[in-house]
């Protein structure tokens, strides 16, 4: 079976716009990655407070290559650990009301789980990521 010139014609810009298209719906699709404000800075400071069983706020923002005082008041008496960062962070005993910080250098990009073990549970209390400039 033989196509005329313009359905051949047809047939080729189907081909191009279909595979096109669906790459420009995915790309519409993915979230964009909104870097913190203050990227660009040498150092930062965060806060977060841990009531019950999470931090609020429960995720924190970060850049790479900065430098990074996170402070965490507690509600409970318990141990507070930094996932992918236990050397330059380690783990710390705290008591009710008291307020930790974790000093260290951001050196590794991703989400990191901050863990809390309690007297009565272990528990993750909220997400710190460190995004790549």
């Amino acid at each position: 079976m033989s196509l005329s010139p313009s359905r051949r014609r047809a047939l080729r810009a189907g081909f191009l716009f279909v595979p096109l298209t669906v790459a420009l719906l995915a790309a519409a699709c993915v979230p964009q990655t909104i870097l913190p404000a203050d990227c660009d800075a040498p150092s930062v400071t965060r806060q977060a407070t841990l009531v019950g069983e999470r931090l609020s706020p429960e995720q924190t923002d970060i850049c790479r290559g900065q430098g990074v005082q996170f402070e965490i008041t507690v509600d409970a008496a318990g141990v507070l650990h930094l996932h992918g960062y236990d050397d330059e962070a380690p783990a710390q005993a705290v008591e009710a009301g008291q307020t930790v910080t974790l000093a260290f250098a951001a050196t590794r990009a991703g989400q990191f789980h901050i863990e809390f073990h309690g007297a009565t549970a272990d528990m993750e209390i909220g997400i710190l990521t460190v995004h790549e400039r």
